[in-house]
């Protein structure tokens, strides 16, 4: 990996860091709807889903990012699962982790929730699954913020023991 590669990856994970950040930001917007048991309709249950899906792609394109820079390998049967394991995990004289436990714990829950409604075409969401799911999505948002900023340091750091 050359301070080329690790700065345009720096870059890229800033540009989706916007991106999870506008999720955010409409979760927040409709949040209070999502609690209100009286206010909820298939509308609110299918953003809440759709931001779901999202955060999980968001975060697991970041992840095949820096797979792609650092090992470039991963299974093609169950990519998805492996990447989000692989990130978890330090790599000796490669790349510190990426992942903290409790977001890959958190994560691997969205991703699961993601691959259900893939194929679930039905609009009739459970909101006891729903309101499970929002509170992971609550607990992960700092958890994954805090993650991603500790690794752009790391990246810096190597980029710049690459330029001396």
């Amino acid at each position: 990996m050359n301070r080329d590669e690790l700065l345009l990856l720096v870059g890229e994970i800033h540009e989706s860091r916007v991106v999870l950040g506008n999720i955010q930001g409409l979760y927040a917007a409709y949040e209070p709807d999502f609690r209100d048991e009286q206010k909820r309709d298939i509308r609110d249950a299918v953003m809440l889903a759709d931001i779901f899906c999202n955060t999980s792609t968001c975060v697991e394109t970041i992840l095949f990012r820096i797979s792609r820079v650092f090992e470039n390998h991963l299974d093609a049967h169950q990519w998805h699962k492996e990447l989000l394991r692989k990130m978890r995990i330090e790599v000796p004289g490669i790349r510190k982790a990426v992942l903290s436990r409790d977001s890959y714990t958190l994560l691997d829950e969205l991703r699961r929730f993601r691959h259900f409604k893939r194929y679930y075409y039905d609009f009739d969401y459970d909101w006891s699954r729903l309101d499970y799911l929002k509170s992971v999505y609550e607990r992960l948002q700092p958890l994954i913020d805090k993650d991603l900023e500790e690794y752009i340091d790391f990246l810096l750091t190597c980029a710049n023991e690459e330029a001396t």
